[in-house]
């Protein structure tokens, strides 16, 4: 690039690093003097208001730098010496591209000098002189250097106060570099730090004396960006009165003369120009964003910088989906939906083993025992619910080793599916709360179970029911204190063994070996066969107590005493729960010092946190406010309401340090994983790539869901025996639980999703490589995954583990933190939810209002995905339209 040469003592308004020129007998310095015994003169570059330009060699460092002399007013300045020291202490953190670097300020033979990067090119204004108007391809360009280069410095705090095209160098391979960063307070001389810089570049607010601002760099950019398009400045003037009447009374003229101009280029650079600070685009990040075909986010991680929350939300990056791939997506989720409800015909227990009675009609069976065993007191409260009787599924399953084994399930008696009802004279409420990991499921609180509260109040009451309404237990809570003669005879236990489904006449009597729950006088027990399953042997234990019966229950060979293997202290489940606290306990350390860290910095993104832990917070209290059973007594229900907003505060405050503490890391290493997730905070939910990875993450949940399914069979492929059928019973139990899953989920899919992107993390900066990161990923959640299934078929249950974890990396990797959130959700709501495709079913309303959501949300993510394309694509409506 050429490079135009000053005549010998000419002064010129800029101060930045000018080419050589011709030597100049008046200057103070000639070629090779050594100053300080570092630097030595190379030649004169130029002169400006602050002093001389040199370059010069720095002899210990070997490199060319550019020394800038003070004036001898300046020098002896002591106030604004000290002032040029603290700019220059904040001029030295700004390290970009397109900044030229300060490196420090010296003295040397009583002269006072900035050391300042050497840049071998022109300034902007000499350029414009020469050649007029830049094109619009290589304005932009500029364009686009200035605004990452003006926003490296505003980000340490840094305001310019004097851009203009003299401050900035075009260096030899047409970059833009931004020069004299803070300097202009200097310049402006003291008393006068209001109006610093030069006068034709300063904003409206700064020639009626206010201080400069991000705003007024933002109005003086635009200023040298009109003036590259144009090759004319915006406003000329004689005197400060006039340029003050012309920036308040005239508007800056448009840039439609310049036909190579993109008309969304024009549009940043009028906005740039606005007369409010106020109006103007909040800081040269969104100048740069607004700024057409620009990649800002690539900018910063070029330039290594954290991209800001905003940058990440308002990355280029689209997204949207050519129509024939968003209706084949949507097609494809449909089918998946179809396929899931079949599939669940397939391998779900209450499917298996029909559940042909809603619980509202085994709750009046329920009443009716207790009616013929003699309990017809008035109840205050009653609570019911389904439970699965595992120790029978197990037994079968060990019994019948053939692909067949679920047939055994359908005639057993008790069956699988158990459906307890109790009654108290009493208010039932909850004195307890299940604790569960926060990342695994929510606790549940505030929920009458059977077992909490005890059944331990005289006058309490419990009937369990199989699936077709035989009886299968009974017990009641005598009174503890009877002051009349026992008189009473032995109950007729023939009712109960009625109901229980068996014939009184084909058992024998034996004698009682079980203790009872309850208090009780007399005992019996009998021994008999299930009718259905000839070789299945049924034992009946009795009790009363003064002549009321107290206790019934029907025992199968699966009711062991003394069981030799609890259920979870298998030595894959135990193992699962180490790798987890040996793995996730030590990140709460780290997880610690980055929250601290990061707000000590300002990186955190503050506001996206609190949205995330108010959602987290409110979706939870929600939730379980529908789950609890609230009571009339106040103590009672302050306590449950004490729990509930306790543990949607803990959820929240995790939620809150969690993101807090992850991600600014991530916007920084991996900014495409938030890209989405920044526009659903910032309440973009049209936004097309929100749209897509929405999509991307249901197809994912419906893809895992179909899998987990089908491995539930596949070792009947290999000959064995299949997994245990799958069974739900919250939600069967209630519609409520259903409720409760679509407002729980959500939070429990964002916890895991968190901690997956953190452990992924660490491991990448432990490891520095991204390949060793993934593969100990996966190494490491192998287990916990695969702990559930590995007792029923290794080879099966590792298959499945292995496939889960690489869709979740996957999803991770490519997509971010939304599709893999939408993912899990996805896939627990559909494990939880009773899915059935047959309309008669009881529970068929829960089924098809889960299958009806996701329906929908595959909908709005499909049209959201085109982002305002035409549904059909535009070939076929310009066929439609000349047809």
């Amino acid at each position: 690039m050429s490079v135009p040469r000053y005549p010998p003592g000419r002064s010129d308004e800029t101060d930045a690093l000018l080419p050589e020129v011709r030597r100049d007998p008046t200057v103070r310095f000639t070629p090779g003097t050594m100053l300080g015994g570092r630097y030595r003169i190379v030649s004169l570059l130029g002169k400006g208001g602050m002093g001389e330009v040199y370059r010069a060699d720095d002899i210990r460092l070997g490199q060319s730098v550019a020394l800038k002399f003070l004036t001898a007013a300046l020098a002896t300045d002591k106030d604004r010496l000290e002032r040029l020291v603290d700019e220059v202490r904040l001029g030295r953190e700004i390290s970009h591209p397109n900044v030229c670097r300060l490196y420090d300020i010296a003295e040397a033979e009583g002269h006072h000098f900035l050391v300042m990067e050497y840049v071998d090119g022109e300034d902007l204004a000499s350029l414009l002189r020469r050649i007029g108007r830049l094109p619009g391809d290589k304005a932009l360009e500029i364009a686009r250097g200035l605004c990452a280069g003006l926003a490296a410095a505003h980000d340490k705090g840094v305001i310019h106060r004097d851009l203009k095209p003299a401050n900035v160098m075009v260096d030899g391979h047409g970059h833009a570099r931004i020069a004299d960063f803070g300097l202009a307070a200097l310049a402006g001389g003291a008393g006068v730090a209001d109006m610093s810089g030069t006068p034709h570049y300063m904003a409206p607010e700064q020639l009626t004396g206010e201080s400069a601002s991000l705003r007024s760099d933002v109005y003086a950019l635009g200023l040298v960006l009109h003036e590259m398009l144009t090759g004319r400045r915006v406003f000329e003037a004689k005197s400060l009165n006039e340029l003050r009447a012309l920036h308040a009374e005239m508007k800056p003229p448009s840039l439609k003369s310049a036909t190579d101009v993109d008309p969304s280029f024009e549009r940043a650079v009028l906005n740039c120009l606005a007369r409010n600070p106020n109006e103007r685009p909040a800081s040269a990040r969104v100048v740069l964003s607004s700024l057409p075909g620009g990649d800002p986010l690539q900018a910063a991680l070029l330039a290594g910088e954290t991209p800001s929350p905003e940058m990440v939300a308002a990355a280029g990056k689209v997204g949207d989906l050519r129509p024939a791939v968003a209706w084949l997506a949507l097609a494809g989720g449909l089918i998946g939906l179809v396929l899931v409800a079949v599939a669940a015909g397939r391998v779900m227990l209450y499917e298996v083993t029909p559940l042909a009675k809603p619980p509202e009609v085994l709750v009046e069976q329920a009443r009716k025992v207790m009616s013929r065993l003699g309990y017809r007191e008035a109840r205050t409260d009653s609570a019911h619910g389904f439970e699965v009787d595992r120790a029978l599924v197990d037994f079968v399953r060990r019994q019948d080793a053939s692909p067949r084994w679920w047939q055994r399930l359908k005639t057993s008696r008790p069956g699988p599916y158990l459906f307890y009802y109790r009654q108290s004279p009493q208010k039932l409420w909850s004195r307890s709360w299940t604790l569960t990991i926060p990342f695994m499921s929510p606790a549940e609180l505030g929920r009458v179970t059977r077992t909490d509260p005890p059944l331990n109040a005289p006058g309490m009451a419990e009937v369990v029911l199989d699936a077709e309404g035989h009886l299968a237990r009974f017990v009641a809570v005598p009174p503890p204190f009877d002051a009349a003669p026992d008189s009473s005879a032995e109950p007729d236990w023939a009712g109960a063994i009625t109901e229980a489904g068996f014939d009184p006449a084909a058992l024998r009597p034996v004698t009682p070996r079980w203790a009872a729950p309850v208090d009780t006088d007399r005992k019996a027990a009998w021994d008999g066969m299930n009718p259905d399953q000839t070789d299945m042997p049924i034992h009946f234990e009795a009790a009363s107590y003064r002549g009321r019966p107290v206790y019934f229950e029907a025992r199968g060979p699966w009711v062991q005493p003394s069981p030799t293997t609890a259920p979870g202290d298998s030595p894959m489940f135990l193992a699962a729960i180490a790798i987890i606290v040996a793995f996730i306990v030590p990140l709460i350390g780290p997880a610690a010092a980055l929250v601290l860290r990061n707000l000590r910095l300002g990186r955190g993104d503050l506001r996206g946190a609190l949205r995330l832990a108010a959602f987290a917070f409110s979706t939870l209290t929600l939730a379980n406010l529908c789950l609890a059973d609230h009571t009339t007594a106040p103590l009672p229900e302050f306590h449950l309401i004490y729990q509930i907003v306790s543990q949607g505060l803990f959820i929240a405050i995790g939620v809150w340090l969690a993101y807090v503490a992850l991600e600014p890391a991530v916007r920084r290493r991996w900014p495409d994983a938030l890209i989405s997730w920044s526009r659903l905070l910032a309440g973009r939910f049209l936004d097309p790539l929100l749209g897509r990875d929405v999509l991307v993450g249901v197809l994912a949940g419906l893809a895992l869901t179909l899998e987990s399914q089908f491995a539930n069979l596949a070792p009947i492929l290999f000959g064995r025996p299949p997994f245990s059928p799958s069974a739900n019973t919250n939600t069967l139990s209630t519609a409520w639980l259903v409720t409760y899953s679509f407002f729980a989920l959500p939070v429990i899919a964002l916890l895991q999703s968190l901690t997956a992107l953190f452990f992924l993390y660490v491991l990448d900066t432990l490891f520095k490589r991204a390949s060793a990161a993934r593969l100990l990923f996966v190494i490491v959640l192998f287990v916990p995954v695969a702990a559930d299934g590995w007792g029923e078929d290794t080879v099966v249950a590792a298959m499945v583990a292995a496939v889960f974890l690489l869709l979740w990396l996957a999803l991770l990797i490519w997509f971010g933190m939304l599709s893999t959130t939408v993912f899990l959700f996805t896939f627990h709501m559909l494990s939880n939810a009773p899915l059935t495709p047959d309309w008669s079913a009881w529970y068929a309303g829960r089924s098809f209002a889960v299958l009806g959501f996701f329906a929908a949300l595959l909908v709005f993510a499909s049209y959201t995905s085109l982002g305002g394309k035409p549904l059909f694509g535009k070939a076929l409506l310009e066929d439609d339209a000349r047809s």
